[in-house]
């Protein structure tokens, strides 16, 4: 760690251009030094015991809901146990609370939680429902929750590093826009983030950029160029966003800087002092060499898990272990279901304290804001329990996710079906995948492969007809894929008659009830490659 701020003062060193520095910063690093001592220390805390925090929360928030529409539905004023819960509130997904969630929208109080709820965090779905877009009531409570979850992130880098010089620079959060949409009754609509950034504390204002208008561009081309020409003189330390963005941006900072006539090939020429990014949203491994090469050295990424159901969930503790650090004590109560169990089918669901090492589960919350058993739709394994940490490990209902787009495998089926009506053709099967680093440009793009029984006459124009309603069905997915700002044309592999039973039975699948995988990972990916390279052979 020593060799890694050593690195930077080398950089900085080198460095032949004055950056501006943030305002009054010799106060509050030894006061922000301090206080994440305390926070790492009582975290830890938690973390080794987390059953007796994780009931408090539970058994709150049953009392506080349990006049409520939906308390006085499942009898939340008498639960005393977490037993007694899980006998009265059954799991459930998006569209089983959106006909709650649609009159909390319309003003009416003490539906879920009591109250007016002020915001809703506009999220693309992910989980088993019909809606292109999910709506997640975010209560004041959760957003003081979500401010010191912040906290928590800079914490765990200042107690790995003990650097000193960290308040000396500025926060460059590479976000959604922060403007909200009020509908009936003042209530805001936006994106978590965006929500977020209205709430920052003082001193995190004065130290976070981009400022507004270029924080509220919503044409992530045109924030990423405006971004570039205005903070080149900033003294940067620290960017926050999805990891995918990170080396998307950096092309821009550095071709903006060429243009200026700055003799640079690196992002540590320009913010020298850059020393980590907080990134999450996504799998950040096949990014981080990519990040590298164009920061010109080595730089730390602390990784987060966070969704907007409730803030961020967990995040990168250690240097040395695997896995991210669950947060028991931040205002949300877990409940896990194993991969294996049917959700629909009165499933095992476990808290936190009963889950097991190297188990898949899928993960319910129950939070300030109304939710009770919401099931996430992501899939997560535990490196370590005791205290629990664990890794992404895919989505429940099987996503491409670049940029947090989540394209669903339905969206996906639309969209060769409607490619298909435009170009005639007929297909056997056909899988979908994603790749990152395409070109060394950073950006990612999908990968299609398809087994034709009669093939299209022009496969580009099939391609492009794929490519336009993916663009129709999901709005991240357009916004993302316009001028090639962060996600390229999708790649197509025709692959050879005969192929998609060879990959079904190198998979193990020989039962007529096993379905072709609609959407694969990277080991599947390869598996299939190695196929077609082998002539199918098994």
């Amino acid at each position: 760690m020593q060799f890694f701020l050593e690195s930077i003062k080398k950089s900085a060193m080198s460095s032949k251009h004055k950056l501006k520095k943030v305002p009054l910063s010799f106060i509050t690093n030894p006061i922000l030094q301090k206080l994440a001592q305390r926070r790492v220390a009582q975290w830890n805390q938690h973390a080794l015991h987390p059953k007796k925090i994780q009931i408090q929360t539970l058994l709150d928030y049953c009392q506080k809901a349990a006049q409520t529409e939906f308390g006085k539905e499942h009898g939340l004023a008498t639960v005393k146990s977490y037993e007694e819960y899980k006998k009265r509130v059954p799991l459930r997904l998006y569209s089983d609370f959106e006909h709650y969630i649609d009159k909390m929208k319309n003003g009416v109080k003490d539906i879920l939680w009591p109250g007016l709820i002020p915001y809703f965090g506009m999220s693309s779905g992910s989980s088993n429902t019909a809606a292109q877009h999910k709506f997640l009531p975010i209560s004041m409570q959760q957003v003081f929750f979500q401010r010191k979850m912040g906290f928590d992130l800079i914490a765990r880098y200042l107690a790995l590093t003990k650097d000193q010089e960290f308040t000396a620079g500025f926060h460059l959060g590479l976000l959604p826009p922060s403007t909200i949409k009020v509908e009936n009754c003042g209530i805001g609509i936006a994106s978590n983030p965006g929500i977020m950034l209205r709430h920052l504390p003082f001193f995190a204002r004065q130290a976070t950029i981009p400022k507004r208008p270029i924080r509220d561009i919503a044409d992530y081309d045109e924030k990423l160029k405006a971004i570039a020409n205005t903070y080149l003189n900033y003294n940067v330390h620290s960017i926050s966003g999805t990891t995918c963005w990170f080396s998307v941006m950096f092309d821009n900072i550095l071709k903006e800087a060429q243009m200026l006539g700055k003799q640079i090939h690196t992002v540590s020429e320009i913010w020298p002092n850059l020393r980590v990014l907080f990134g999450g949203g996504i799998y950040a491994a096949p990014y981080k060499k990519i990040i590298e090469e164009k920061v010109g050295r080595p730089i730390l990424l602390m990784d987060n898990y966070n969704a907007t159901e409730g803030g961020v969930l967990a995040a990168t503790d250690s240097l040395e272990q695997e896995g991210m650090l669950m947060i028991p004590d931040r205002g949300v109560f877990f409940e896990f279901i194993p991969r294996s169990e049917n959700i629909q089918v009165n499933p095992i669901r476990l808290p936190l304290w009963e889950v097991e090492i190297g188990r898949e589960y899928s993960i319910a919350v129950t939070t300030c804001s109304g939710l009770f058993s919401y099931i996430i739709g992501d899939f997560i394994k535990f490196t370590s329990i005791f205290p629990h940490r664990i890794e992404f490990t895919g989505r429940a209902s099987g996503v491409l996710s670049l940029t947090q787009e989540l394209t669903s495998f339905i969206e996906i089926e639309r969209s060769f079906a409607s490619a298909c009506k435009a170009n005639p053709c007929t297909i056997i099967d056909y899988t979908a995948t994603s790749e990152v680093g395409v070109d060394h440009t950073g950006k990612g793009r999908y990968l299609f492969f398809i087994e034709f029984e009669k093939q299209p006459e022009n496969l580009i124009s099939f391609l492009q007809s794929v490519d336009n309603e993916l663009c129709q069905q999901n709005r991240v997915y357009k916004e993302h894929r316009a001028k090639d700002v962060a996600i390229l044309s999708p790649r197509l592999i025709v692959l050879p008659k005969g192929a998609s039973k060879a990959f079904m039975k190198a998979l193990g699948y020989t039962s007529i009830q096993h379905k072709f995988p609609r959407i694969i990972n990277e080991k599947r990916k390869n598996l299939l490659f190695d196929l077609i390279n082998n002539n199918l052979e098994i």
